[in-house]
């Protein structure tokens, strides 16, 4: 008798486990958008989409960027998003700062921000760098989990 609680002690551990590695372990996959041309000083300065897989592609577009200077040298952003669908998305962003040789500028305000995009709504997000070397950035966004 205890044998055969054994065994099934061990096959319901193994169970648990492999469920635990299937279903609370999936990756979350990032969207990623930046200007084309890192020194496109344009007020609509032309995209760059980098996608990885993810369902965000189909339900999220990219629709234009607009830049402008904040206190005369801080390049200032908005990114225009328009969900594709009916359903409201729960996302998460945030943006990241590069200087003019593309290298990120580590700062506190690359940091998650939520955001929830109503359906069929267009949002924009907004953000000012924090120095003057900033030329470019990554708006990263993630559906929240």
């Amino acid at each position: 008798m205890i044998k055969y609680s054994s065994i099934h002690f061990r096959l319901l551990l193994t169970l648990l486990l492999v469920a635990f590695v299937s279903f609370g372990c999936k990756t979350n996959p990032v969207h990623q958008t930046t200007k084309k041309n890192p020194g496109d000083t344009s007020a609509l300065p032309e995209l760059k989409r980098v996608y990885m897989s993810s369902s965000l592609s189909k339900s999220l577009n990219v629709v234009s960027i607009n830049q402008a200077k904040a206190n005369e040298d801080l390049l200032k952003i908005q990114v225009n998003l328009e969900n594709l669908t009916k359903q409201a998305l729960n996302l998460n962003y945030k943006i990241e700062w590069m200087d003019a040789d593309g290298i990120v500028i580590n700062d506190s305000s690359a940091v998650w921000m939520p955001l929830y995009v109503r359906g069929a709504e267009n949002v924009a997000v907004q953000s000012v760098a924090t120095t003057p070397r900033a030329k470019n950035f990554w708006l990263k966004l993630q559906k929240a989990k």
